[in-house]
């Protein structure tokens, strides 16, 4: 029943999929991400696999990347946004994470916004025309993968906020838990290629942004939320190798 519960507060964190919980434990949930992705994912894909927009790639990758923003509220991508934002203006420190914070979008996050939603859309089809359909559903899985290692490569310099809450869940157990079910979803839904390739871009984009919050002296929601829409293009583009 524990399992449930922290399957269910974890769902509800991060998707409009599972129920609210007060005050969830997010550190126990951390092991559970790469599930919610891949249930996230297999909402996401299924209907493209029944049908939906047979025949039309474009339409069935543009509905793809919509229904994901709205499913998960747009959480993730206004992360994605302001870490671009922060980056663009190259400040540092307290000012990095001040410009994160501001509630205005600047270029930067705009056009970051621009390129997640159309990457996702245009991946997204080449890999229905590919008739990798099941690609679609892996990727949701490695982006939350993605987030728990760049949690386990930070969690010494968590900074205030929902995502410190997560960090001491990042341990080595739970960490290669959750590692271990992203390998084997892949394996199943996207082949052991796609698999090794969407490994070595995701683990790119986490090098990155671990590096990009060491420089600046933490690592908040926001990165979590960029490492999980940086590792869903990974997947997604790795489903064409």
């Amino acid at each position: 029943m524990r399992l449930v519960r922290e399957y269910l507060a974890a769902m509800g964190f991060l998707t409009r999929l599972g129920p609210a919980v007060r005050d969830p434990d997010m550190a126990a949930c951390v092991p559970l991400f790469p599930v919610v992705g891949a249930t996230l994912g297999l909402v996401l894909a299924a209907p493209l696999a029944l049908g939906l927009f047979a025949g039309h790639p474009l339409a069935g990758g543009f509905a793809y990347a919509v229904a994901n923003v709205w499913l998960t509220r747009g959480l993730h991508i206004d992360g994605f946004a302001d870490v671009a934002d922060a980056w663009g203006s190259l400040a540092t420190g307290d000012r990095f994470f001040a410009i994160m914070k501001d509630s205005r979008i600047g270029a930067f996050g705009g056009m970051a916004i621009v390129v997640a939603l159309a990457g996702a859309m245009l991946l997204a089809g080449e890999c229905l025309a590919a008739g990798r359909v099941w690609v679609l559903a892996f990727a949701p899985v490695l982006g939350r993968a993605g987030a728990v290692a760049l949690m386990r490569a930070c969690r010494d310099i968590g900074r205030p906020g929902l995502g410190s809450l997560c960090l001491p869940g990042a341990g080595r157990a739970n960490t290669a838990i959750a590692l271990g079910f992203t390998l084997l979803a892949g394996v199943v839904l996207a082949g052991g290629r796609v698999v090794a390739v969407a490994c070595l871009l995701a683990g790119l984009v986490v090098f990155k942004l671990a590096r990009l919050a060491r420089r600046n002296g933490g690592v908040n929601g926001d990165f979590l939320g960029a490492a999980i829409v940086g590792c869903e293009l990974a997947g997604l583009a790795a489903g064409l190798a």
